[in-house]
């Protein structure tokens, strides 16, 4: 029988192909990630060598002279987070964002406050930053083998494209030991400096009627439903959200999916469940509007284990944030 010398050569090599796949060893994406980490820092920062346990690389570091990392539990930071190439991807820096067109008018620029325990950041990360002080400054590169075992906390190690090697530029404003202390602090000297005030009406949570209604028939009756209008800011005075038309254009936050009706909140002062079923706020939100009487306008201040905690709501309110509430509950029809 003779055989077609071109097909028997098209099968040895398909056979050796076969062969091949099945014997060559594959590397996981990690793996060959940290070889091209590697290659780019023997290129670029030719005798940096890996840093402690986890494998950062410190490409520059000014310690600074503040507090000590190693001894707080957070971290108010600014960053910038780029590829390899040099890309930005993320930065809450407002000059960089503004020249490259990243910013909007939700998003803050007021930093981020990181938690330094639990896991929350890259260990790689961690590990570096508690060598350094408040007023200091990094550039880190992380091998994606360092941060994509995370479960995603904050913006900063995340992507919406594939997981990638990153190098992030870090400066440290203030390092927090107590964050609940650190929010009393900030709201305390807010709330004395706008309103003359350090009233409260629970704990951590600034409060200051700025229109008050005494008469007995603007006492709210339980079960009644009220209207409510609000302006909610940050203590750096941005304004995330509103249900006044002529503040969110003025303020360039107007969305023509939003229809700035007055809020409806069913009154329920003494029974928090039947408050929560049925209402959907934030709990210094509701706290507020259970002290008010018809016609009443107030100013409050409350910390973020009242409001959105520790992921915060992206992208306007960071994670850890106090906030800033201006309300008014309508006069009765």
């Amino acid at each position: 029988m003779k055989v077609n010398k071109a097909l028997l050569t098209a099968l040895l090599l398909t056979a050796s192909l076969a062969v091949s796949c099945a014997v060559e060893p594959k590397e996981d994406s990690d793996t060959a990630y940290d070889h091209i980490m590697t290659a780019w820092i023997r290129v670029n920062h030719p005798g940096v060598k890996p840093y402690g346990t986890y494998g950062a690389y410190i490409l520059e570091m000014d310690k600074g002279d503040g507090g000590a990392i190693g001894d707080s539990a957070y971290i108010r930071v600014h960053y910038t987070k780029r590829s390899l190439d040099g890309t930005i991807t993320d930065t809450n820096v407002e000059e960089l964002a503004e020249q490259l067109g990243l910013n909007g008018n939700t998003a803050c620029y007021d930093g981020n406050v990181w938690r330094m325990t639990q896991g929350y950041l890259p260990d790689a990360l961690e590990e570096v930053l508690r060598t350094m002080r408040g007023g200091g400054n990094a550039a880190i590169a992380l091998p994606m083998s360092a941060s994509s075992h995370l479960s995603v906390m904050y913006d900063a190690f995340s992507t919406t494209s594939e997981s990638n090697n990153y190098v992030y530029e870090i400066a440290v404003d203030t390092v927090i030991t107590d964050i609940i202390d650190y929010q009393d602090q900030v709201m305390r000297a807010f709330f004395r400096e706008h309103f003359d005030s350090e009233s409260t009406i629970a704990d951590h949570h600034f409060f200051k009627k700025i229109e008050e209604k005494t008469e007995p028939a603007d006492t709210i009756p339980e079960g009644n439903t009220v209207r409510v209008r609000y302006i909610g800011r940050l203590l750096n005075g941005q304004v995330f959200d509103t249900n006044i038309e002529d503040t969110a254009k003025f303020y360039r936050i107007w969305s023509n999916k939003s229809t700035y009706d007055a809020m409806s909140i069913a009154f329920y002062k003494n029974s928090e469940d039947q408050f929560d079923n049925n209402n959907s706020v934030i709990k210094g939100f509701g706290q507020s509007i259970l002290k008010m009487n018809y016609g009443e306008k107030v100013v409050t201040v409350f910390n973020s284990d009242l409001a959105y905690g520790a992921e915060g709501s992206n992208p306007a309110i960071p994670e850890y944030s106090p906030l800033f509430f201006w309300l008014y509950v309508e006069p009765k029809d």
